[in-house]
C-alpha cells in the first residue's frame, strides 16, 4: 500500500487518491517499513465510529509525533492489539 505525500505535506492513501503534480510517490516496502515495522507513520483503523471515521473515509496517514487531536490511531500503531 503506496502512499503520496503532498506538497503541504499531507500524507494520502495512494489508492484512494490520484496522484497530482509535486506529490511524491513512497511505494509500497518503504511504506511498510515506515507503518507496519517502524510504527512512524500511522492511521486509524479501516472503519471506526470516533476519530475521522477511519481510513476508508480520508485515507489520511500521519507521522507519528504528528496525530491530529480528533484521530483516533490503530491500536496496531501504538503496539496494542485492536
Amino acid at each position: 500500500m503506496a502512499v503520496r505525500i503532498r506538497m503541504d505535506g499531507q500524507i494520502l492513501c495512494a489508492a484512494l487518491h490520484p496522484a497530482e503534480p509535486g506529490d511524491t510517490y513512497v511505494p509500497d516496502g518503504l511504506h511498510e517499513q515506515l507503518s507496519s515495522e517502524l510504527k512512524v507513520l500511522v492511521t486509524e483503523p479501516m472503519r471506526c465510529k470516533g476519530g475521522r471515521g477511519g481510513h476508508a473515509m480520508h485515507g489520511e496517514w500521519w507521522w507519528r509525533d504528528r496525530i491530529p487531536a480528533e484521530a483516533e490511531v490503530d491500536p496496531f500503531y501504538l503496539g496494542r492489539a485492536s
